[in-house]
């Protein structure tokens, strides 16, 4: 039986870091010569804001270790986000279905409700065994 679980994940200890890069989804349209992008944003219809994706690295590695990760964002604020810098996100969720095509293992997306930079001091970087910063 196939499977499509939604969750939402508590953020509110998560270390989410930031890409610097977000971009605005393009809407495809359906032509006689094939699926062509019609050079328009993406628009969510139930609330009319731009459906945006954000590369952010989140710790879902072995370990704990961070990896990249597409965030979908669905909102009419377009925060920039300095590379590598700490960022929050409101409302996250996960989505995990079966792979496409029959294909092997799983598929997961991740969508939320916003994403800004941490507000407050910065983080302060690893100490390395000398004390040194990292």
């Amino acid at each position: 039986m196939p499977y499509d679980i939604s969750a939402p994940i508590d953020t509110s200890r998560l270390d989410v870091i930031a890409t610097g890069h977000g971009a605005t989804m393009e809407r495809w349209e359906d032509t006689p010569t094939g699926r062509r992008s019609s050079g328009q944003p993406l628009i969510d219809e139930a609330t009319g804001a731009p459906v945006r994706i954000y590369d952010v690295m989140l710790p879902t590695g072995r370990d704990g270790r961070h990896e990249l990760h597409g965030i979908r964002v669905v909102s009419h604020e377009a925060p920039e986000l300095a590379p590598y810098s700490p960022v929050e996100l409101d409302g996250l969720w996960v989505r995990v279905k079966p792979a496409r095509n029959g294909g092997k293992g799983v598929e997961v997306s991740f969508s939320a409700e916003a994403i800004r930079p941490v507000a407050g001091p910065q983080r302060q970087g690893r100490r390395t065994a000398e004390g040194e910063a990292a």
